[in-house]
Protein backbone atom coordinates (compact mmCIF):
# COMPACT_ATOMS: atom_id res chain seq x y z
CA UNK A 1 0.00 0.00 0.00
CA UNK A 2 2.90 2.80 1.11
CA UNK A 3 4.12 1.81 -2.51
CA UNK A 4 0.85 2.98 -4.15
CA UNK A 5 1.13 6.15 -2.66
CA UNK A 6 4.47 6.71 -3.09
CA UNK A 7 3.35 7.13 -6.80
CA UNK A 8 0.67 9.34 -5.80
CA UNK A 9 -2.28 6.73 -6.86
CA UNK A 10 -5.06 7.49 -4.80
CA UNK A 11 -7.09 4.63 -6.29
CA UNK A 12 -5.77 1.37 -7.95
CA UNK A 13 -7.75 -1.43 -9.88
CA UNK A 14 -6.09 -4.38 -10.34
CA UNK A 15 -7.80 -6.92 -12.61
CA UNK A 16 -5.41 -9.64 -13.37
CA UNK A 17 -6.40 -13.03 -11.69
CA UNK A 18 -3.29 -13.70 -10.45
CA UNK A 19 -2.37 -10.53 -9.14
CA UNK A 20 -5.46 -10.53 -7.41
CA UNK A 21 -4.46 -14.14 -6.38
CA UNK A 22 -1.20 -12.95 -4.74
CA UNK A 23 -2.89 -9.89 -2.99
CA UNK A 24 -6.10 -12.11 -1.68
CA UNK A 25 -5.03 -15.49 -1.51
CA UNK A 26 -8.15 -16.01 -3.62
CA UNK A 27 -8.42 -17.86 -7.24
CA UNK A 28 -10.99 -15.94 -9.19
CA UNK A 29 -11.50 -15.77 -13.06
CA UNK A 30 -14.82 -14.21 -13.90
CA UNK A 31 -13.90 -14.12 -17.72
CA UNK A 32 -15.87 -11.64 -19.87
CA UNK A 33 -17.33 -10.42 -16.24
CA UNK A 34 -16.09 -7.75 -14.54
CA UNK A 35 -13.82 -9.09 -11.24
CA UNK A 36 -11.75 -6.20 -9.76
CA UNK A 37 -10.30 -5.64 -6.87
CA UNK A 38 -9.94 -1.88 -5.88
CA UNK A 39 -7.63 0.05 -3.56
CA UNK A 40 -8.04 3.16 -2.16
CA UNK A 41 -5.56 4.52 -1.00
CA UNK A 42 -6.70 7.06 1.23
CA UNK A 43 -8.59 4.41 4.05
CA UNK A 44 -6.58 1.68 3.17
CA UNK A 45 -9.49 -0.58 2.12
CA UNK A 46 -9.06 -3.39 -0.32
CA UNK A 47 -12.78 -4.38 -2.01
CA UNK A 48 -13.26 -7.20 -4.08
CA UNK A 49 -15.59 -6.16 -6.79
CA UNK A 50 -17.26 -9.72 -8.80
CA UNK A 51 -20.25 -11.69 -10.25
CA UNK A 52 -23.05 -12.93 -7.69
CA UNK A 53 -22.14 -16.37 -9.25
CA UNK A 54 -18.29 -16.23 -7.31
CA UNK A 55 -19.31 -15.36 -3.83
CA UNK A 56 -18.83 -19.15 -3.02
CA UNK A 57 -15.03 -18.18 -3.84
CA UNK A 58 -14.89 -15.11 -1.32
CA UNK A 59 -17.20 -15.59 1.37
CA UNK A 60 -16.17 -16.39 4.29
CA UNK A 61 -12.42 -15.20 3.68
CA UNK A 62 -12.73 -12.13 5.22
CA UNK A 63 -11.89 -10.10 2.51
CA UNK A 64 -14.27 -7.12 2.40
CA UNK A 65 -16.38 -7.84 -1.10
CA UNK A 66 -19.65 -6.76 -2.92
CA UNK A 67 -21.59 -8.45 -5.91
CA UNK A 68 -23.43 -7.66 -8.86
CA UNK A 69 -25.87 -9.55 -11.04
CA UNK A 70 -26.05 -9.95 -14.38
CA UNK A 71 -29.17 -8.32 -14.64
CA UNK A 72 -27.53 -5.09 -12.43
CA UNK A 73 -24.22 -4.71 -14.35
CA UNK A 74 -21.18 -4.25 -12.15
CA UNK A 75 -21.41 -0.17 -12.36
CA UNK A 76 -23.23 0.79 -9.66
CA UNK A 77 -21.57 -1.57 -7.65
CA UNK A 78 -18.04 0.52 -8.44
CA UNK A 79 -19.65 3.39 -8.24
CA UNK A 80 -20.62 2.46 -4.53
CA UNK A 81 -16.91 1.05 -3.75
CA UNK A 82 -15.21 4.15 -5.55
CA UNK A 83 -17.61 6.85 -3.91
CA UNK A 84 -15.94 5.94 -0.42
CA UNK A 85 -12.34 6.76 -1.56
CA UNK A 86 -13.29 10.78 -1.17
CA UNK A 87 -11.95 12.27 -4.75
CA UNK A 88 -9.44 10.43 -6.68
CA UNK A 89 -7.40 12.63 -9.25
CA UNK A 90 -4.93 9.80 -9.89
CA UNK A 91 -6.00 5.98 -10.49
CA UNK A 92 -3.11 3.26 -11.07
CA UNK A 93 -3.76 0.44 -13.30
CA UNK A 94 -2.15 -2.53 -14.69
CA UNK A 95 -0.74 -1.91 -17.82
CA UNK A 96 -2.36 -5.09 -19.30
CA UNK A 97 -5.68 -3.95 -17.89
CA UNK A 98 -8.84 -4.57 -20.31
CA UNK A 99 -9.56 -1.11 -21.40
CA UNK A 100 -13.35 -1.22 -20.35
CA UNK A 101 -12.22 -1.34 -16.64
CA UNK A 102 -10.84 2.14 -17.76
CA UNK A 103 -13.82 3.27 -19.28
CA UNK A 104 -15.62 2.27 -16.75
CA UNK A 105 -14.05 4.58 -14.26
CA UNK A 106 -13.93 7.49 -16.58
CA UNK A 107 -17.70 7.10 -16.39
CA UNK A 108 -17.51 7.20 -12.50
CA UNK A 109 -15.18 9.56 -11.91
CA UNK A 110 -14.62 11.89 -15.03
CA UNK A 111 -11.05 12.85 -15.82
CA UNK A 112 -8.17 11.42 -13.99
CA UNK A 113 -4.23 10.93 -14.60
CA UNK A 114 -3.59 7.40 -15.14
CA UNK A 115 -0.13 5.56 -13.78
CA UNK A 116 1.20 2.38 -14.30
CA UNK A 117 1.42 -0.16 -11.27
CA UNK A 118 3.37 -2.97 -12.41
CA UNK A 119 6.49 -1.80 -11.15
CA UNK A 120 4.66 -1.82 -7.55
CA UNK A 121 3.58 -5.86 -8.28
CA UNK A 122 6.71 -7.36 -9.82
CA UNK A 123 8.65 -5.63 -6.55
CA UNK A 124 5.96 -7.28 -4.23
CA UNK A 125 5.76 -10.63 -6.34
CA UNK A 126 9.26 -11.05 -7.29
CA UNK A 127 10.29 -11.66 -4.12
CA UNK A 128 9.02 -15.47 -2.21
CA UNK A 129 8.18 -15.77 0.71
CA UNK A 130 9.19 -19.19 2.66
CA UNK A 131 5.07 -20.90 1.73
CA UNK A 132 5.94 -19.40 -1.48
CA UNK A 133 9.25 -21.47 -1.91
CA UNK A 134 7.54 -24.60 -0.44
CA UNK A 135 4.47 -24.47 -2.98
CA UNK A 136 7.06 -24.10 -5.81
CA UNK A 137 9.84 -26.87 -4.27
CA UNK A 138 6.48 -29.17 -3.84
CA UNK A 139 5.58 -28.63 -7.92
CA UNK A 140 9.18 -29.49 -8.86
CA UNK A 141 9.12 -32.80 -6.76
CA UNK A 142 6.21 -33.45 -8.50
CA UNK A 143 7.73 -32.86 -12.18
CA UNK A 144 10.82 -35.16 -10.97
CA UNK A 145 7.85 -37.81 -10.67
CA UNK A 146 6.81 -36.97 -13.88
CA UNK A 147 10.32 -37.46 -15.75
CA UNK A 148 11.09 -40.41 -13.88
CA UNK A 149 7.88 -41.78 -15.30
CA UNK A 150 9.12 -40.24 -18.67
CA UNK A 151 12.09 -42.51 -18.27
CA UNK A 152 10.55 -45.32 -17.62
CA UNK A 153 8.06 -45.70 -20.21
CA UNK A 154 10.60 -43.93 -23.10
CA UNK A 155 10.46 -46.48 -25.88
CA UNK A 156 10.53 -47.21 -29.45
CA UNK A 157 6.93 -47.17 -30.88
CA UNK A 158 5.54 -44.85 -28.02
CA UNK A 159 3.88 -41.50 -29.46
CA UNK A 160 4.52 -38.61 -27.68
CA UNK A 161 0.52 -37.99 -26.87
CA UNK A 162 1.27 -41.55 -24.78
CA UNK A 163 4.08 -40.39 -22.67
CA UNK A 164 2.57 -36.73 -22.20
CA UNK A 165 -0.29 -39.03 -20.64
CA UNK A 166 1.98 -41.08 -18.34
CA UNK A 167 3.92 -38.16 -17.82
CA UNK A 168 0.48 -36.05 -16.45
CA UNK A 169 -0.98 -38.86 -14.43
CA UNK A 170 2.84 -39.29 -12.65
CA UNK A 171 2.34 -35.68 -11.90
CA UNK A 172 -0.91 -35.81 -10.97
CA UNK A 173 -0.26 -38.67 -8.17
CA UNK A 174 2.61 -36.85 -6.93
CA UNK A 175 -0.50 -34.20 -5.64
CA UNK A 176 0.42 -31.46 -8.27
CA UNK A 177 -1.46 -29.90 -10.74
CA UNK A 178 0.06 -30.81 -14.34
CA UNK A 179 0.37 -27.86 -16.80
CA UNK A 180 1.97 -27.86 -20.24
CA UNK A 181 3.66 -31.39 -21.42
CA UNK A 182 5.45 -31.17 -23.93
CA UNK A 183 6.81 -33.92 -25.54
CA UNK A 184 9.06 -33.27 -28.68
CA UNK A 185 11.28 -36.63 -30.46
CA UNK A 186 13.21 -36.95 -33.59
CA UNK A 187 13.10 -33.39 -35.52
CA UNK A 188 9.82 -31.78 -33.49
CA UNK A 189 12.99 -31.98 -30.25
CA UNK A 190 14.40 -28.69 -32.64
CA UNK A 191 10.81 -26.60 -32.14
CA UNK A 192 11.25 -25.38 -28.33
CA UNK A 193 7.24 -24.85 -28.07
CA UNK A 194 6.22 -27.98 -29.98
CA UNK A 195 3.13 -29.60 -28.67
CA UNK A 196 3.11 -33.27 -28.73
CA UNK A 197 1.39 -34.97 -31.29
CA UNK A 198 0.37 -38.75 -32.77
CA UNK A 199 4.18 -39.16 -34.04
CA UNK A 200 5.88 -42.71 -33.05
CA UNK A 201 8.97 -42.17 -30.98
CA UNK A 202 11.76 -44.31 -33.12
CA UNK A 203 15.55 -45.81 -32.69
CA UNK A 204 18.23 -43.09 -32.41
CA UNK A 205 15.38 -40.57 -31.28
CA UNK A 206 16.44 -37.67 -29.31
CA UNK A 207 13.40 -36.39 -26.86
CA UNK A 208 13.10 -33.25 -25.24
CA UNK A 209 10.40 -33.66 -22.31
CA UNK A 210 9.49 -29.86 -20.97
CA UNK A 211 7.31 -29.89 -17.95
CA UNK A 212 5.21 -27.22 -15.65
CA UNK A 213 3.28 -28.14 -13.07
CA UNK A 214 1.26 -26.03 -10.30
CA UNK A 215 1.03 -26.59 -6.24
CA UNK A 216 -1.15 -24.42 -4.83
CA UNK A 217 -1.25 -22.03 -7.87
CA UNK A 218 2.81 -21.79 -7.77
CA UNK A 219 4.94 -22.94 -10.58
CA UNK A 220 7.71 -25.56 -11.35
CA UNK A 221 9.44 -26.13 -15.04
CA UNK A 222 11.90 -28.46 -16.06
CA UNK A 223 13.47 -29.66 -18.77
CA UNK A 224 15.44 -33.08 -19.92
CA UNK A 225 17.24 -34.22 -23.05
CA UNK A 226 16.62 -38.15 -23.34
CA UNK A 227 17.87 -40.55 -26.02
CA UNK A 228 16.29 -44.17 -27.27
CA UNK A 229 19.08 -45.99 -28.69
CA UNK A 230 22.11 -44.93 -30.38
CA UNK A 231 22.08 -41.24 -31.35
CA UNK A 232 23.57 -39.30 -34.29
CA UNK A 233 27.22 -39.03 -33.51
CA UNK A 234 26.78 -34.84 -32.90
CA UNK A 235 24.53 -35.23 -30.51
CA UNK A 236 27.10 -36.00 -27.40
CA UNK A 237 28.69 -33.04 -28.00
CA UNK A 238 25.87 -30.75 -28.36
CA UNK A 239 24.83 -32.22 -24.96
CA UNK A 240 27.61 -31.30 -23.17
CA UNK A 241 28.36 -28.27 -24.28
CA UNK A 242 24.36 -26.95 -23.36
CA UNK A 243 25.20 -29.34 -19.96
CA UNK A 244 28.28 -26.58 -19.46
CA UNK A 245 26.31 -23.89 -20.44
CA UNK A 246 23.48 -24.64 -17.95
CA UNK A 247 26.31 -25.36 -14.96
CA UNK A 248 28.35 -22.74 -15.77
CA UNK A 249 25.20 -20.39 -15.79
CA UNK A 250 24.43 -21.31 -12.43
CA UNK A 251 27.17 -21.24 -11.26
CA UNK A 252 27.32 -17.32 -11.61
CA UNK A 253 24.01 -16.80 -10.41
CA UNK A 254 24.04 -14.69 -6.90
CA UNK A 255 22.34 -12.00 -5.63
CA UNK A 256 23.01 -8.92 -7.66
CA UNK A 257 24.02 -9.91 -10.57
CA UNK A 258 21.90 -9.39 -13.88
CA UNK A 259 19.83 -11.61 -15.51
CA UNK A 260 21.49 -10.19 -18.62
CA UNK A 261 25.22 -11.29 -16.92
CA UNK A 262 23.82 -14.76 -16.60
CA UNK A 263 22.21 -14.89 -19.94
CA UNK A 264 25.91 -14.05 -21.21
CA UNK A 265 27.50 -16.60 -19.47
CA UNK A 266 25.79 -18.93 -20.95
CA UNK A 267 25.58 -17.67 -24.28
CA UNK A 268 29.57 -17.30 -24.55
CA UNK A 269 29.64 -21.02 -23.76
CA UNK A 270 27.77 -22.19 -26.56
CA UNK A 271 28.89 -19.45 -28.85
CA UNK A 272 32.83 -20.61 -27.84
CA UNK A 273 31.69 -24.27 -28.87
CA UNK A 274 30.66 -23.24 -32.33
CA UNK A 275 26.59 -23.22 -31.98
CA UNK A 276 25.21 -19.70 -30.76
CA UNK A 277 23.40 -19.26 -33.60
CA UNK A 278 21.55 -22.34 -32.75
CA UNK A 279 20.57 -20.86 -28.90
CA UNK A 280 17.90 -19.18 -29.88
CA UNK A 281 15.97 -17.82 -26.23
CA UNK A 282 16.80 -16.56 -23.90
CA UNK A 283 18.68 -18.20 -21.04
CA UNK A 284 15.41 -18.15 -18.41
CA UNK A 285 12.86 -16.62 -16.92
CA UNK A 286 10.96 -16.15 -13.33
CA UNK A 287 8.15 -18.79 -11.81
CA UNK A 288 5.72 -18.08 -9.10
CA UNK A 289 2.31 -17.60 -9.77
CA UNK A 290 2.78 -17.24 -13.71
CA UNK A 291 5.17 -19.33 -15.74
CA UNK A 292 7.03 -16.83 -16.92
CA UNK A 293 7.59 -13.36 -15.00
CA UNK A 294 10.36 -11.29 -13.34
CA UNK A 295 13.18 -11.83 -13.15
CA UNK A 296 14.08 -12.66 -17.04
CA UNK A 297 17.66 -14.17 -17.49
CA UNK A 298 17.59 -12.03 -21.13
CA UNK A 299 20.31 -9.56 -22.19
CA UNK A 300 18.29 -7.03 -22.13
CA UNK A 301 17.22 -7.48 -18.23
CA UNK A 302 19.56 -5.38 -16.53
CA UNK A 303 17.64 -5.33 -12.45
CA UNK A 304 19.73 -7.30 -10.49
CA UNK A 305 18.57 -10.54 -8.98
CA UNK A 306 17.47 -10.26 -5.46
CA UNK A 307 16.89 -12.63 -2.54
CA UNK A 308 13.75 -14.58 -2.35
CA UNK A 309 13.87 -15.10 -6.72
CA UNK A 310 13.35 -17.88 -8.06
CA UNK A 311 13.67 -18.59 -11.86
CA UNK A 312 14.97 -20.91 -14.65
CA UNK A 313 18.23 -21.39 -16.03
CA UNK A 314 17.43 -23.25 -19.34
CA UNK A 315 19.97 -23.06 -22.20
CA UNK A 316 19.64 -25.14 -25.24
CA UNK A 317 21.32 -25.78 -29.15
CA UNK A 318 18.61 -26.23 -32.08
CA UNK A 319 19.31 -28.12 -34.97
CA UNK A 320 16.53 -27.98 -37.66
CA UNK A 321 15.39 -30.82 -39.08
CA UNK A 322 17.89 -32.79 -36.81
CA UNK A 323 17.42 -32.53 -32.96
CA UNK A 324 17.50 -30.17 -30.30
CA UNK A 325 18.81 -29.87 -26.60
CA UNK A 326 17.50 -28.15 -23.62
CA UNK A 327 18.37 -28.40 -20.01
CA UNK A 328 16.35 -26.70 -17.70
CA UNK A 329 16.55 -26.14 -13.97
CA UNK A 330 14.99 -24.01 -11.13
CA UNK A 331 17.05 -21.70 -9.13
CA UNK A 332 16.12 -19.82 -6.07
CA UNK A 333 18.43 -17.33 -4.36
CA UNK A 334 17.23 -17.95 -0.35
CA UNK A 335 16.55 -15.32 2.36
CA UNK A 336 20.83 -15.64 3.27
CA UNK A 337 21.53 -14.82 -0.06
CA UNK A 338 22.96 -18.96 -1.20
CA UNK A 339 22.31 -19.51 -4.23
CA UNK A 340 20.09 -23.19 -4.35
CA UNK A 341 19.46 -25.93 -7.11
CA UNK A 342 15.87 -26.95 -6.73
CA UNK A 343 16.05 -29.80 -8.73
CA UNK A 344 18.12 -32.73 -8.68
CA UNK A 345 17.36 -35.71 -11.21
CA UNK A 346 18.93 -36.35 -14.11
CA UNK A 347 18.28 -39.10 -16.74
CA UNK A 348 20.81 -41.46 -18.62
CA UNK A 349 22.12 -40.50 -22.00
Amino acid sequence: MNKVKSLGVELAVISTPVNIRYLTGIRIETFERLGVLIVCARNEELTLVIPKLDEGKVKGTGLRYLTYTDLEGPRDTVWRVVSGCGKVNVVGFESNAQLKYYWLLRGILGGFRDLAIDDVLTSLRIVKDEEEVSNIKAAVKAIEKGLRAAEDSLKAGVTEVKLAEVIRSAIADAGAEPMDILVQSGPNSAIPHWLPGSRRISDNDVVVVDLTATYNDYYGDLTRTFTVGNVDGEFARIYNLVKRAHDEAIAAVKEGVTGSYIDSVARSVIREGGYGDYFIHRTGHGIGLEVHEEPYISSDYTKALPRGSVFTIEPGIYLQGKFGVRLESNILINSNGMVEVLDSYWPVV
